[in-house]
């Protein structure tokens, strides 16, 4: 079934690590961060994970990777639901109007767990590909970026932390026309950007006729991965420009929003020294 409880290991605005606290707020399921050092990454010196998310469910166990946190926390509410067909949802099981497009398009239709997969993918090599290269576009947009990271972030001190916000910001601006070669992506910024918003709404959403890629039963977890990131650029340039620009795209992001609801974080002394053991 699903946990009485996580410690997950992250960065505060990772979108792997919004990913996964997006399914846990979703389920319900308390949780308490520890905040991990991008600089020395000494919280995750029990195991021999390097990378975040990294979640330690209360039985002690280890699940590392975005994804398959999100899939372990719908296979524990699928469980108790007594494995019925959709019984991870929150509410109603999956109606005939679920996703059933994939995010290459054509005329193929395709059961809504291989739709649901494919744009699960999307998010991460699309999705956040596109979000990363828009909040570094500009100098100003990538100190904005990092002032944002650094302000909710573990640097270990104010000077880490300024000097962090400034080689930070400048570096990823730099490289930032780099990073669309890296990842393929042949549009301006902007324009990728709006291109995200219309594959998600052209395709998972049926092009608006479905309110989540999970149907009218409610999201799926394509939903909560898309959100999950979507959210980890809020209050950003980025965020805004894609959700002025459309609005099916903003009005998805608050139906997610009320179908996620509040946080199940919770806070807890000692979570610093929380480890596997």
């Amino acid at each position: 079934g699903l946990p009485a409880h996580v410690t997950l290991y992250q960065y505060e605005v990772c979108p792997f690590c919004c990913k996964a606290k997006a399914a846990l707020d979703f389920y319900g399921v308390p949780y308490t961060v520890v905040e991990v050092s991008p600089l020395t990454k000494r919280q995750l010196k029990w195991g021999p994970h390097r990378k975040v998310p990294v979640a330690v469910l209360d039985d002690g166990s280890v699940v590392a990777d975005s994804s398959a946190i999100v899939s372990r926390l719908a296979a524990g509410a699928r469980a108790e639901a007594g494995g019925k067909k959709g019984g991870w949802l929150k509410r109603a099981s999956p109606s005939s109007t679920a996703t059933t497009t994939t995010p290459d398009g054509g005329d193929t239709v395709v059961p809504p767990p291989v739709a649901e997969a494919a744009w699960r993918r999307w998010v991460d090599g699309r999705l956040v590909r596109v979000l990363t290269l828009n909040i570094y576009r500009t100098p100003g947009e990538a100190w904005q970026a990092f002032d944002y990271i650094t302000e909710a972030g573990n640097f270990g001190g104010a000077l880490e932390t300024g000097a962090a916000r400034v080689v930070g910001a400048g570096m990823m601006w730099a490289i930032a026309g780099r990073l669309a070669s890296k990842y393929g992506i042949a549009e301006a910024p902007r324009d990728a950007l709006a291109s995200v918003g219309r594959e998600w709404v052209g395709g998972a959403l049926g092009g608006g006729a479905r309110p989540f890629a999970g149907g009218v039963a409610g999201p799926d977890l394509a939903d909560l991965s898309a959100f999950g990131v979507w959210r980890a650029v809020r209050g950003t340039d980025t965020f805004s420009a894609a959700m002025e620009g459309n609005p099916a795209l903003a009005a998805w992001y608050g139906r997610m929003e009320g179908a996620v609801g509040p946080s199940a974080r919770v806070e807890e002394a000692g979570a610093e020294a929380a480890t596997a053991a």
